[in-house]
């Protein structure tokens, strides 16, 4: 493909990328607003049924035993009176309620017309991706018969940009324990030598003060334990890497199934040699990640289904796994902080010479899939 080509396919593509975008936004601002107008509607209807339970208390009923000149008369009229401001509430409530649900039906009509429209640019934003990547390849292909050249200096920068990256994660869960420790542990250290401090001059004056503050230190000194063993189980939160890896998967998938019912969670962990012994360093990382995943998934995209789809042999693990949310931005790496948990499935990935994508959108939700080669021998990792 020639290279003025392959430019305007560029030109097309930046183009196409700016209307999905701009729909992407309108659509997201269409589903607040549709939102936003449902919980009125929720409100109204509530205001409703109250006002009309209200009228049949209030409602005036004939009884033919009725004295129209008895001292109730007065008091009958004035639950009249009261019955029909009741009803014109409810006819001036009915008519906004009227309008509420003429004004989402008219949203809603557009959001499904605006689906559409980003149905049709997604597709035609795989289809210039294909085209481009077939130029690309065909460049490549020209330049195979060429010397090879020194490395440019844009190659360095990304061998040292993950050096980097891993490093400062390392760092960051570092202070991340230090501060959990400084908070659940430290604190309660300073504010129980406090406590005895002043139990030791109670004793002396105020003893039934100081078996009060004496039960306060037992009470803490527990709190501390419990803090104890909820760092402990952080730090050596593993899998039993003696289980095998299509059992743990299943067990994790199953725990995700159970703590959300409200998410349709569809999975298929394919391990042909169910005997496959993988070193536990692989193991407890791979767990790791499908665990991150899913939590990312449940705090950001708002899925109510997820596809996974794993596929363990004794030379590669594939994992592809799709939620029907909101997508994720395509500069998530520049967007996102650099701590977040994407990135350090990415450097993980990376140090385990594997492949990791991540992409999607309002119509295809996210979809990660990841892969890197297996050595089963190395079993001492």
């Amino acid at each position: 493909m020639e290279t003025s080509t392959t430019e305007s396919l560029r030109t097309v593509q930046k183009v196409n990328q700016e209307m999905l975008d701009y729909f992407n936004s309108s659509y997201v601002r269409k589903l607040e607003q549709v939102q936003n107008l449902k919980t009125e509607q929720f409100e109204l209807k509530v205001k409703i049924d109250e006002l009309m339970k209200t009228r049949d208390i209030y409602s005036f009923k004939t009884s033919t035993g009725h004295n129209v000149f008895s001292p109730f008369s007065t008091a009958v009229t004035g639950q009249q009176e009261k019955a029909e401001q009741i009803e014109t509430q409810l006819h001036d409530l009915m008519e906004v309620k009227l309008s509420l649900d003429q004004r989402i039906a008219g949203l809603e009509k557009e959001i499904d017309d605006l689906k559409n429209r980003l149905l049709i640019l997604n597709t035609s934003n795989k289809k210039l991706d294909e085209l481009l990547a077939e130029s690309d390849e065909a460049e490549t292909e020209t330049q195979d018969g060429a010397e090879a050249e020194e490395p440019s200096e844009e190659d360095t920068p990304e061998e040292i940009h993950h050096g980097l990256n891993i490093l400062m994660l390392n760092q960051y869960e570092k202070k991340q324990l230090a501060a959990k420790m400084s908070k659940s542990v430290k604190e309660l250290l300073d504010s129980n030598k406090n406590k005895l401090e002043i139990l030791s001059w109670m004793l002396k004056s105020d003893v039934n003060r100081a078996k009060v503050t004496l039960n306060e230190i037992i009470d803490s000194t527990d709190h501390l334990a419990a803090s104890l063993d909820t760092i402990i189980t952080d730090l050596s939160n593993e899998p039993d890497t003696s289980e095998p890896i299509w059992t743990l998967l299943n067990d994790t998938i199953l725990e995700y199934k159970e703590a959300h019912p409200e998410c349709v969670i569809e999975s298929d962990v394919d391990c042909p040699d169910y005997d496959l012994n993988l070193p536990p360093i692989i193991t407890i990382h791979l767990v790791a990640i499908i665990r991150e995943i899913f939590d990312n998934a449940f705090r950001h995209s708002n899925a109510n289904r997820i596809v996974a789809n794993i596929h363990i042999s004794s030379r590669l693990v594939d994992v592809r796994i799709n939620d029907n949310g909101v997508g994720i931005d395509s500069n998530f790496s520049d967007l996102s902080p650099w701590y977040s948990g994407l990135h350090k499935i990415r450097e993980i990935i990376y140090l385990l010479n594997g492949q990791f994508k991540i992409g999607g959108d309002l119509i295809s939700g996210t979809d990660v899939h990841f892969s890197f080669p297996l050595d089963t021998e190395q079993t001492d990792i």
